[in-house]
């Protein structure tokens, strides 16, 4: 018997695991076995199956090592809670997700610390399409992370985006990516939320605008027709001057006034450029009528154009004006405007107090919230 076994483990040291498992199934052979030969038998054997990546046969002879360890107490409550873990990730491995999860489970409840198992546990129940309870794992973690003040683990909020998600529940999902944006403000966790925020059914059409302003502070920008769009906005509502900022980031990244659009781009380049200069041709007399309305709407409106145009003390003080003098709709997105010329100006601290009073329905709240996000020091 000790002749076999010790040839055994010879073989499974030097990667020979079939010969290994030769000599193993001569002293299984035997007659007459102690308990404890059993045992070593068994966790050899087991030693094999892992090194195999052999799914199947490590969890059953996992559990059969356990049971005889009951009677003997040979392995260590360390040695466990290692070959649990190791036993899980051959399960991981072989993609049975859901009996990788059961092991990384078995192993913190043994008395296991290692993070690892924490993250391969959350991975795998997701995996398995367990959404339920790759939720609560990782929320689990996030509220630990920060009852303790510190950042939550960036897989963790991934994970209970993309459960949440599958599940359905659009506001726990976009929760957990507002989480990413504020401790990972990644190009891509911002597009992500940009775009959940064009996802909202109940987003208003006045507020369209203020969502391409967003994704352009941020990044989220990536497609010609991005651009093209937001130029057409920006210049539909008379900010020329905010359509060439747009066109020239496009420009930059390669996506406009190249390819077959190249000439219908720099043709819409130029009207723009001429746009802009009329508007300050104007500007003076534009302003002078603006006072002389009944509302501010006009006076609003020149100041944002002005704080587009670099003029940033003279168009805040004249959209402070416009809503002081009155505003007959939409109030808030007015507020919402000066948060943003206050950003564009270069003092966040002043757009994070504005900010701080927009409310609103239909995405209001959400974008007043994310430019917070957005202009926040790295």
């Amino acid at each position: 018997m000790g002749k076999h076994l010790v040839e055994a483990q010879t073989l499974l040291n030097e990667k020979k695991y079939q010969q290994s498992k030769e000599k193993l199934q001569l002293a299984e052979a035997m007659p007459e076995k102690s308990p404890y030969e059993n045992y070593l038998i068994t966790l050899l054997s087991l030693n094999v199956a892992v090194n195999e990546d052999d799914a199947p046969t490590s969890a059953k002879l996992m559990d059969a090592m356990l049971n005889l360890n009951e009677s003997g107490k040979w392995a260590s409550k360390t040695d466990i809670i290692a070959m649990m873990q190791i036993v899980g990730v051959v399960q991981y491995r072989a993609k049975n997700y859901a009996q990788a999860a059961l092991w990384m489970e078995r192993n913190l409840k043994e008395g296991g610390t290692n993070s690892s198992v924490k993250n391969v546990r959350i991975h795998a129940n997701l995996l398995a399409n367990d959404f339920q309870r790759a939720t609560e794992l990782a929320e689990e973690e996030i509220a630990l992370s920060q009852k303790e003040s510190r950042a939550p683990a960036q897989p963790y909020l991934e994970i209970l985006a993309q459960a949440r998600g599958q599940v359905k529940d659009v506001a726990g999902s976009t929760r957990a990516v507002e989480l990413l944006v504020t401790h990972y403000p990644k190009k891509e966790f911002w597009q992500s939320l940009v775009n959940r925020l064009w996802a909202r059914p109940d987003l208003n059409t006045a507020l369209h605008l203020d969502v391409f302003r967003l994704g352009f502070q941020v990044g989220a920008l990536q497609e010609t027709s991005d651009f093209i769009e937001y130029i057409e906005f920006a210049q539909r509502a008379g900010f020329s001057t905010e359509a060439i900022h747009a066109y020239d980031k496009g420009a930059e990244a390669g996506l406009l006034g190249t390819g077959d659009q190249a000439d219908a781009h720099k043709k819409l380049r130029a009207k723009l450029a001429a746009e802009t200069e009329q508007d300050k041709k104007t500007s003076a007399a534009d302003i002078a009528n603006a006072l002389k309305k009944p509302n501010g709407i006009a006076m609003l409106n020149l100041g944002y154009g002005l704080v587009n145009q670099g003029q940033f003390d003279k168009g805040i003080e004249l959209m402070e004006k416009g809503i002081a003098k009155g505003l007959p709709k939409r109030p808030e997105d007015a507020r919402l405007h000066l948060g943003i010329a206050y950003a564009l100006a270069g003092q966040p601290d002043k757009a994070k107090q504005i900010f701080a009073t927009v409310s609103g329905k239909e995405g209001l709240d959400e974008l007043a919230r994310y430019w917070t996000l957005a202009i926040r020091k790295p």
